[in-house]
């Protein structure tokens, strides 16, 4: 049998298409590269598929694929000591205003000239609301070692677009935002964690980017159709 009856017959065809665009989103964010975000996606994809009986039951599969793909950009990310330092080759949201788009990309640059461990940290903790210790337990670093890399990654955010520091946002700088979609977060079972508006500045940067992204992403189904077409071949090897 072909990969393709099968991701039909077992509806990953479905959860590919409606999660592609979101995951690929994150995961620039991540990388800092498009190239090293896709490449650890495909992956995760293929090992999602093969163990699809069992993630298809988890409130939010998207979740342990997003783990995946980010253990695999940590691999790829400890073979070169910084980020590809180039912007993502991305089209504009249709509903973007040139300022939004400047935004947007000025964030996706700062983020991918930054160190692999304060880019990587800093998105999992600010952004999608990873624990200190779920971070340190994923990448095996110790706990002090992410609260060192998210805290460098934070000064060189606020300082580079020129924000307040923490200390006038009346938010902890170091207790993790909320995942308002909850995927980011390794959640098997169970619902999201509270969602709410962030008085944090980086975290603001980072969802309004991140956002940019995706809608700059499904504005492009043909990039969906690419990574599936690739896919489908990874699983008829």
């Amino acid at each position: 049998m072909t990969a393709e009856p099968a991701l039909w017959a077992r509806d990953f065809e479905t959860f590919f298409a409606e999660s592609h665009a979101r995951l690929l989103a994150q995961l620039i964010m991540v990388a800092g590269s498009r190239e090293d975000a896709e490449d650890s996606l495909q992956e995760a994809f293929v090992e999602a598929y093969r163990v699809w009986d069992r993630i298809a039951g988890y409130e939010l599969p998207e979740a342990w694929v997003y783990r995946v793909a980010v253990q695999r950009v940590w691999k790829a990310a400890r073979r070169r000591r910084r980020g590809r330092e180039r912007l993502p080759d991305l089209p504009v949201p249709v509903r973007a205003s040139p300022e939004q788009s400047a935004e947007a990309r000025e964030v996706l640059a700062l983020l991918a000239a930054l160190p692999p461990r304060q880019r990587i940290t800093m998105v999992l903790f600010c952004l999608h609301g990873w624990t200190q210790s779920e971070i340190a337990k994923a990448l095996r670093m110790t706990r002090g070692g992410v609260a060192a890399n998210v805290s460098k990654a934070r000064a060189t955010l606020r300082e580079a677009l020129d924000m307040a520091a923490d200390d006038t946002t009346g938010r902890d700088p170091f207790v993790a935002a909320p995942d308002p979609s909850g995927i980011g977060r390794f959640t098997p079972a169970g619902p999201p964690g509270p969602a709410g508006p962030s008085r944090d500045p980086v975290v603001t940067a980072l969802r309004t980017t991140e956002a940019w992204l995706r809608a700059a992403l499904q504005a492009a189904p043909e990039t969906r159709e690419q990574a599936r077409a690739a896919l489908a071949r990874r699983l008829e090897e």
